[in-house]
């Protein structure tokens, strides 16, 4: 009679056990999914044959880290080299990434600005410094759009 009144007791404990475990995992999964963290920017780098241009591609959303890390690349590329920055698969840039994506325009150095969109709206707050660069735009449908905001904000 003991031993079954221990078997139940321990029986007892151990699914309290799980379920109090189950409960935890339960509670902190539901506070990780409503925590979602946005892809990071994937920064890449293509440099031409003869070193005169050096591509930069940005894929995602450039956060904080990358926009200080492309502005930091720019600045060591030597003077006569033109860097080509590709949005075409970026997410708009806004905040403090945008503040340090400006370093880049700021340096003085040859940038031109590829795939530049519709969704790139953060870009005109840039735009004495923007009309002083290069634009190497991919045509389609929203080219003319932005080039008529371009060209109100002028």
């Amino acid at each position: 009679m003991k031993r079954s009144f221990d078997l139940a007791v321990k029986a007892a404990a151990a699914a309290a056990f799980v379920l109090c475990v189950e409960c935890f995992v339960w509670r902190r999964r539901c506070r990780i999914e409503k925590h979602a963290v946005s892809p990071r920017a994937r920064l890449r780098v293509r440099r031409e044959a003869d070193a005169r241009r050096v591509i930069f591609s940005i894929e995602g959303t450039l956060d904080e880290f990358a926009a200080r890390l492309l502005a930091y690349s720019v600045a060591q590329l030597p003077p006569s080299a033109t860097a080509i920055i590709d949005l075409s698969a970026a997410a708009p840039i806004r905040g403090g990434a945008l503040a340090l994506f400006a370093r880049v325009f700021a340096a003085g150095r040859r940038v031109r600005l590829r795939g530049l969109g519709e969704g790139h709206d953060g870009l005109l707050a840039l735009r004495p410094v923007l009309r002083q660069t290069e634009w190497d735009r991919q045509p389609g449908p929203e080219a003319a759009s932005f080039a008529e905001l371009r060209s109100v904000a002028a």
